[in-house]
């Protein structure tokens, strides 16, 4: 009964820490303000965690383990156009339920990285690298056009996608609307999906 009060004490102070490093990032958040959200006295985190940073590099890392799930399921055994439009969804609706986790992250890597250089150059680059494998041998197979580079198609997937949460203010402010629409998340999928598959111009 203790070791479960323990375990939903800490996963309190981790969406309280996710909700004020996503919006202040690492140098501009507070451990008063975290732990006041968290309904905890400040002197209780440091139970969980040695320091401020350690703290940080919890929430991030695992925001970063949900955040790349979408990827590890774009597999060369599907259809490039199966894949892809699966990728989207996934990722789009990541965007929608997560966008907290989308606007952290995306903090972190405009400040240069500082916490996740090792996450980025190791694991991730791995990762990335297989999958840009995936799509090169789908050219190789005639499946998707040969103009395409594979790394920065994954890279626009990502700013494509990540757009919707990391920009859902400026989002609302034009269109009125958020990813929390039904509406504008049906027509967010069936556009982005449209437009990686076809583009813009009319096939003839």
């Amino acid at each position: 009964m203790e070791q479960k009060k323990s375990t939903q004490k800490r996963q309190q102070l981790l969406a309280a820490a996710l909700d004020v490093f996503s919006l202040y990032g690492f140098n501009g958040a507070s451990l008063d303000e975290i732990a006041q959200l968290a309904e905890m006295h400040k002197s209780n985190i440091f139970y969980y965690y040695e320091n401020k940073e350690a703290l940080y590099i919890e929430v991030l890392t695992s925001v970063m383990q949900k955040w790349l799930i979408p990827l590890h399921e774009l597999k060369a055994e599907l259809e490039p156009a199966e894949a892809i439009s699966l990728y989207l969804m996934q990722k789009i609706e990541v965007s929608r339920t997560q966008p907290k986790a989308s606007k952290l992250y995306a903090l972190e890597i405009i400040q240069g990285a500082p916490h996740i250089h090792a996450i980025l150059k190791g694991p991730l680059k791995k990762l990335f690298k297989r999958k840009a494998k995936v799509i090169f041998n789908w050219q190789e197979q005639g499946k998707i056009s040969a103009q395409i580079d594979p790394e920065l198609l994954l890279i626009n997937l990502w700013g494509i996608t990540q757009n919707y949460a990391d920009f859902s203010t400026q989002i609302e402010f034009l269109v009125g609307k958020t990813l929390r629409n039904r509406n504008l998340y049906q027509r967010s999928i069936e556009h982005t999906v449209h437009l990686i598959l076809y583009g813009m111009v009319p096939r003839t």
